[in-house]
């Protein structure tokens, strides 16, 4: 109980520029995460990256086209540097609820649908990011039916 009050008062002192800068760094963590799914069948296609686009612009990261190119060109550069998905899944697990998380797992796998064929490494990364960010299977598995559902009546 203290624990939580004492939160509260932490919160109410941060500053806007600390609450934007924290809006960037998910940003940047969304866009990874992403990326690493439409790279991951070595081959990033014009579909994927307007489903990312969209989705991102979509979430309260104050965020338009221009910014979500930009951030995507800047996630693209530090995903090239970056060591694993640890780090982004960390990040996200600090910053988002269980059902935001569940969330970007069914948008993962709508990149991975996007292009019309999920690649076993598409497959792959997906699952990995979905146990990183503590996502049960049965989740993980709704996620996957949701997105293809999605997926089938975008293309009807």
């Amino acid at each position: 109980m203290a624990f939580k009050w004492l939160e509260k008062l932490t919160q109410l002192g941060e500053s806007t520029s600390e609450k934007g800068n924290d809006r960037d760094k998910l940003g940047m963590t969304l866009a990874v995460l992403m990326l690493e799914v439409a790279k991951s069948d070595f081959e990033e296609s014009d579909a994927e990256i307007q489903t990312m686009t969209a989705w991102l612009e979509n979430q309260d990261l104050g965020l338009k086209s221009q910014d979500v190119s930009q951030l995507l060109d800047s996630a693209r550069n530090e995903q090239a540097g970056s060591a694993g998905l640890f780090e982004y899944t960390r990040r996200a697990c600090e910053r988002m609820s269980m059902e935001e998380r569940e969330e970007l797992v069914e948008q993962l796998w709508r990149i991975a649908y996007a292009d019309g064929v999920i690649h076993k490494y598409e497959d792959a990364a997906i699952r990995k990011a979905s146990e990183l960010l503590y996502v049960s299977h049965s989740d993980f598995i709704r996620a996957k039916f949701s997105a293809e559902a999605a997926s089938q009546r975008e293309a009807d």
